[in-house]
């Protein structure tokens, strides 16, 4: 069942924060603007907005960009003192945008047998990206520390950035992260656990590190890309490499322990297939990636996967065969839409979100699986509750992971900076 239901209006982050906080972030959701829909915007008066962006353009935080093709005005008159009541005449309005030049941000995705990196600008443009095939799982720390620094390091040169301008560092990874501490706790991508990655990187570069599950990441680019799905509590989860889920409030991700959550590892079973974390039984084990090419495997010539982690092209292979009528394949992949079901009955039940985002490359697949979805959902559920919920099917490239944690390092560098300066 994918629906579509309007949830209750919710206050937004941007009400609650500084105002500086909150004309950049305004800027940062909604692009260049003029100073009078800065004012609608933020529910700031023209003459504070007109002051504050004057102390941000000096800051060169802010910048004027070319004149505004609408009938809009910075000018005001005496009767509408705060240009808010319609009123255009004057000069032509000049935009205001972020100086994509104040600095640079890093995001790095870092999953099984690949690392991703981007690098954008104040703006949150795009400037490099690279990816980087290695095998994950045999890295010790301080190789994986060296790596993901040789890959800031790479990028920096690629856009002749000098260090110092190097605002912010993301880094999304699969598994259990404590977002707080920057710590990593527990990956299938690794055979590491416990580590400490944020500190290296904040020593080599001087910068802002922020660590984030990539369930989170992905949460937050397609809330952003979807302003609608930021109202109220979001829950996203992510179909891939793995099964993890992020949950926004308000636009906003609830970081630390309550940020993501490993429901791919709910049990379903004690005695079900071979999960990657050790036991047995999980969501995971019937749904994610690894899980269906392991268990068509067993009763198809398919040619192993590197560290039991197919390639997007081995998955799309395997897509495709199932499509072609195989019976077998057809339970596997009816079989992932039941274990699909039971972590959106999860979800629901337990958090009440107001959406539920299905999201990640593994739901490329989600019209083999929806008959055995919507079948067990409606069985696993509360009908009221399900009612109350809208579940959207957004099935993602694996991009949107460092497109994600882009967001949320900007988020947190204008965060810190605005609190800095208050």
């Amino acid at each position: 069942m994918v629906d579509q239901i309007e949830p209750p209006k919710r206050v937004s982050g941007i009400a609650r924060g500084s105002n500086r906080g909150r004309l950049v972030e305004v800027l940062r959701r909604q692009g260049p603007l003029p100073r009078v829909e800065l004012a609608r915007s933020t529910g700031l008066s023209f003459p504070a907005v007109s002051g504050l962006t004057s102390r941000l353009i000096a800051e060169e935080l802010l910048c004027e960009t070319e004149t505004a093709a609408t009938p809009w005005s910075d000018d005001t008159d005496e009767d509408d003192a705060d240009g808010l009541n319609g009123r255009r005449r004057g000069r032509p309005a000049v935009l205001l945008t972020l100086n994509p030049e104040f600095g640079r941000i890093i995001a790095i995705s870092l999953r099984m047998n690949l690392i991703e990196t981007l690098i954008a600008d104040f703006s949150g443009s795009g400037l490099a990206q690279s990816r980087l095939e290695i095998a994950t799982r045999a890295l010790d720390a301080s190789a994986l520390c060296d790596l993901v620094i040789a890959q800031i390091d790479a990028m920096l040169e690629a856009t002749a950035t000098p260090r110092h301008r190097l605002l912010g560092i993301g880094i999304a990874l699969q598994g259990i992260v404590n977002a707080d501490t920057g710590r990593h706790l527990w990956s299938p991508a690794l055979s590491i656990t416990d580590i400490d990655l944020v500190t290296p990187v904040r020593q080599a570069f001087g910068a802002e590190v922020v660590m984030a599950n990539d369930a989170v990441a992905v949460a937050l680019a397609l809330t952003a890309a979807e302003p609608s799905l930021a109202q109220g509590l979001s829950a996203t989860i992510m179909v891939g490499h793995g099964v993890g889920m992020g949950v926004v409030v308000d636009g906003e991700a609830r970081w630390g322990a309550g940020a993501g959550s490993e429901i791919g590892h709910i049990k379903l079973g004690s005695n079900g297939p071979q999960c990657r974390c050790g036991q047995r039984g999980c969501i995971e084990a019937h749904l994610a990636d690894y899980a269906l090419y392991r268990d068509a495997r067993t009763f198809l010539d398919l040619p192993p996967a590197a560290a039991q982690q197919p390639s997007e092209a081995q998955m799309a292979l395997l897509r495709e065969r199932a499509r072609s009528g195989d019976p077998r394949l057809e339970h596997v992949f009816q079989q992932a839409g039941r274990a699909l079901a039971e972590a959106v009955a999860a979800t629901i039940s337990v958090l009440r979100p107001h959406h539920v985002i299905l999201a990640g490359p593994g739901l490329q697949a989600f019209d083999m699986m929806r008959r055995a979805y919507e079948e067990r959902l409606e069985q696993a559920v509360l009908p009221w509750l399900l009612k109350s919920t809208a579940i959207y099917l957004r099935p993602s490239e694996s991009a949107a992971i460092v497109e994600g944690m882009m967001r949320r390092t900007l988020w947190v560098v204008d965060r810190n900076r605005m609190e800095a300066t208050e």
